[in-house]
């Protein structure tokens, strides 16, 4: 599948945007996680294939970061994507 990658540190507000956030942080979400980033793809209704055994390259030889990475579609802009995975995150924490 071709489409955009989308990194779960794209997402953690406790990165700065030098190591990989791509959200601001008043969007971005605390520790996202590889399950949560799956089910908020389903939700939103987007072709996605998920790699779980991935790691983003700034991280490689880092023990306590996150594994895992997705392929998504090409639907909505890589920004647009990430914005809607993070407001469906917050959604299923019982959030805004």
């Amino acid at each position: 599948m071709k489409g955009y990658i989308i990194w779960p540190t794209y997402l953690d507000k406790n990165l700065s945007k030098k190591n990989g956030r791509k959200l601001p942080k008043n969007l971005a979400l605390d520790h996202p996680k590889y399950e949560e980033i799956k089910t908020a793809l389903e939700s939103i209704g987007l072709n996605h294939e998920g790699q779980k055994n991935s790691k983003y390259p700034k991280d490689q030889g880092k023990d306590e970061r996150i594994y895992g990475r997705f392929i998504v579609e090409k639907k909505f802009s890589k920004i647009e994507i990430l914005k809607k995975i993070s407001k469906e995150i917050r959604k299923n924490r019982g959030g805004a």
